[in-house]
């Protein structure tokens, strides 16, 4: 458990310094840029990104997954190849296909030229990134964290030099020339770091390797893909049904609350880089002290990823105006509690994907449960969005849907594993959470710093009195802090 812990708190933190540079770089672009060109570079992101998501394949959780159990280093580089064949199968034509087509997309879809070019580096992107998910797979099943955290922050430190002059400079187009030189810096420097390790060792797979680590790749992977499709499609549902009637600068303003709120997901990722390798091999080996394992262990992540979403949600004027250094955001004030909560408990849903359906290759109960929370979102956009509005409407929608998908797999998990991980306790968390939410002030007050102070009171005693946190874990976590200082 302190293994788990230990390497959890050591991607949490890698994975918050590299978004701490990458709010910097975020801070610095919305500045440059007008909320209409945020808006431009939201959209064709979205396209871009939703069109190459099926270059995915799963590949990467299921390359992860087989590296884990592999054993030995000629086995990893056969499964990395074998996974890299796959993936080129379906980047090359996908990345040719949305260079023809841009244009088409751009005007008779969206009606907008200006995303002709950004459409057009992005499949230039697709090709650059194919390979790079394979390297993090690589480095992350074989369980050299190290390495992969170091990695993280420098990378993104990296990304400040190459976003900043190429969009002062390029504007839009620009962003995504960004985009193309920063993937390309990453896959070359994570090649290095996966591969290094295994020279000597570099043999390439037989024919019947490659039949043999296709049929045990595949096996997860298809499910993980399909799951990954509809998580983009989620996660890009409003910019890509908003931009179809909403003028550029009203999906700069959803995209830029969209953005804070997706921050969120720092947590979950940093959790799951960890938890997918070593969850994976605890669970072939002992499925009882696994359950045990993920339970003390979710508790822990459930309680700060809710109280870092209502510090969030609480003090967004303020982190707005102090980052921004001006108003032109504050369009994005009513969208950002729904998504923040959208995404807290897709954070969840996404901490179980990898850490139990995965393990247990629940694929058919992970593809439904992602299948309906996406028809939910769609489906309560279009039933509120008379009542709501179209932007409000989606941000609410994108809420409920993710609830709706956690809850689904929650009774998947019961059912198959006789195993819950949602109890009464995570329930009062979220609750107190919820009323320090819509306990937002206009603007700072000795009154909001109160209530703020007296919530975190409330929230801290309740992780206390459940046995969630404790003194022994509190001295712990001090005494590490002071050998590292």
């Amino acid at each position: 458990m302190k293994s788990l812990l230990k390497w959890q708190m050591v991607s949490f933190a890698s994975r918050s310094m590299a978004m701490a540079i990458g709010i910097v770089q975020s801070i610095v672009i919305v500045r440059i840029l007008s909320v209409g060109e945020y808006g431009l570079v939201t959209l064709a992101a979205s396209i871009g990104g939703a069109f190459g998501i099926y270059q995915h394949l799963g590949l990467a959780s299921g390359s992860t997954r087989e590296i884990a159990s592999a054993d030995d280093d000629g086995e990893v580089f056969k499964i990395f190849i074998t996974s890299v064949v796959i993936r080129y199968f379906v980047t090359i034509p996908l990345a040719i296909i949305l260079f023809i087509f841009s244009k088409s997309i751009a005007v008779s879809q969206y009606s907008n030229e200006a995303l002709i070019i950004p459409l057009r580096i992005f499949s230039f992107v697709l090709l650059i990134q194919g390979v790079q998910s394979m390297f993090n797979s690589v480095i992350s099943g074989t369980q050299r964290f190290k390495q992969l955290f170091i990695y993280q922050v420098a990378i993104a430190a990296v990304g400040l030099f190459i976003y900043i002059p190429l969009i002062y400079f390029y504007r839009v187009d620009g962003y995504f020339y960004a985009l193309a030189a920063f993937n390309l810096v990453g896959s070359l420097s994570l090649g290095f770091l996966a591969l290094k390790p295994l020279k000597g060792r570099l043999n390439l797979p037989s024919k019947a390797d490659f039949k043999r680590l296709l049929k045990d790749i595949l096996s997860i992977s298809m499910g993980i893909y399909l799951v990954k499709i509809i998580y983009t499609y989620w996660q890009k549902s409003g910019p890509l049904l908003l931009g179809l009637e909403f003028t550029a600068e009203e999906i700069g303003l959803f995209g830029f609350a969209l953005l804070y709120a997706a921050k969120l997901m720092t947590v979950s990722d940093a959790i799951t880089d960890v938890n997918l390798p070593v969850l994976s091999k605890k669970f072939v080996n002992n499925v009882e002290e696994f359950k045990g394992l993920f339970v003390a262990n979710f508790n822990k992540i459930f309680a700060f990823v809710v109280f870092a979403a209502v510090s969030a949600v609480f003090w967004v004027r303020e982190i707005f105006h102090l980052l921004i250094g001006s108003e032109k955001y504050d369009g994005s004030f009513p969208f950002i509690m729904p998504l923040v909560f959208a995404f807290v408990f897709y954070s969840v849903v996404n901490i179980v994907k990898s850490s139990v359906l995965i393990p247990a290759k629940m694929v058919k109960e992970m593809i439904f449960g992602y299948m309906i929370m996406l028809a939910a979102t769609i489906g309560f956009y279009y039933f509120v969005r008379p009542v709501y509005g179209g932007l409000s409407a989606m941000a609410h929608a994108m809420a409920f849907g993710s609830f709706v998908g956690l809850v689904i797999l929650s009774v998947f998990s019961w059912m198959k594993l006789k195993f819950s991980f949602i109890n009464f306790n995570h329930i009062v968390l979220f609750l107190i959470g919820l009323l320090m939410s819509f306990s937002v002030f206009e603007s700072f007050s000795p009154l909001k710093l109160g209530v703020y102070v007296l919530g975190s009171t409330l929230y801290m005693s309740a992780l206390f009195i459940m046995g969630i946190l404790t003194k022994d874990q509190i001295l712990y976590l001090i005494a590490k802090l002071k050998r590292k200082s």
